[in-house]
């Protein structure tokens, strides 16, 4: 997925819209890809079908802000992932009227090579 355009950004929609097909007004993510916010599957599953019908993958939560990859089945995290910042930070700022605080990296042990976790072997 490239990085978002400024023109892509602007049309990010509120925190607070509806679903574009039940007009749903809770538990609903943002199509990534084409914008499009439809409902959770917990609600009418207008996301998934998304997926299904487009295979557009990854989608964000504006519940939460959490990031979805319906290809993986998995959270993505929208913090590490260059190409998920710019739409996050927008998705933020907009529900919660700031810049969204960032983690901080891991400290690495430059001297070992290790990033401070332990490792285990067989």
């Amino acid at each position: 997925m490239p990085a978002a355009s400024a023109d892509e950004l602007a049309r990010v929609p509120a925190p607070d819209s509806h679903c574009s097909r039940c007009h749903h007004p809770s538990e609903n993510w943002l199509c990534l890809i084409c914008k499009d916010v439809l409902c959770s599957r917990f609600i009418n599953k207008h996301m998934l079908c998304h997926y299904q019908e487009t295979g557009h993958c990854i989608a964000l939560s504006f519940s939460d802000l959490s990031v979805w990859c319906f290809a993986c089945d998995s959270y993505l995290d929208a913090q590490s992932i260059l190409e998920l910042l710019p739409v996050y930070e927008v998705a933020h700022l907009l529900k919660f009227g700031e810049r969204p605080p960032f983690r901080s990296l891991e400290v690495l042990d430059l001297s070992s090579g290790q990033n401070g976790g332990s490792s285990s072997s067989s």
